[in-house]
């Protein structure tokens, strides 16, 4: 029989909580970019690829990727836009 101090115990029994908290932020701050999005979409007239969420300075930046044409609109580029929620 494995015998495990309280302290650890405690630890065992918290963690699955601070990953929830952790996911529901991440969701919260990729729900946020949702208006970025839409900017950067609308300016690039692209096609979404992925968003990201990361700190820069302290703040929120969504990392949007988007599928656009080039300036000739014969290629199209992958780009990635830094954005402000």
């Amino acid at each position: 029989m494995i015998r495990l101090s309280r302290r650890m115990a405690i630890m065992m029994l918290a963690l699955p909580f601070a990953f929830a908290v952790t996911g529901s932020a991440q969701a919260q701050a990729k729900a946020d970019c949702s208006a970025a999005v839409k900017r950067v979409l609308a300016q690039t007239n692209g096609e979404l690829l992925s968003v990201s969420v990361a700190g820069s300075g302290g703040q929120q930046v969504c990392k949007i990727t988007v599928l656009a044409n080039d300036s000739s609109g014969k290629r199209r580029r992958k780009m990635t836009v830094n954005a402000r929620p």
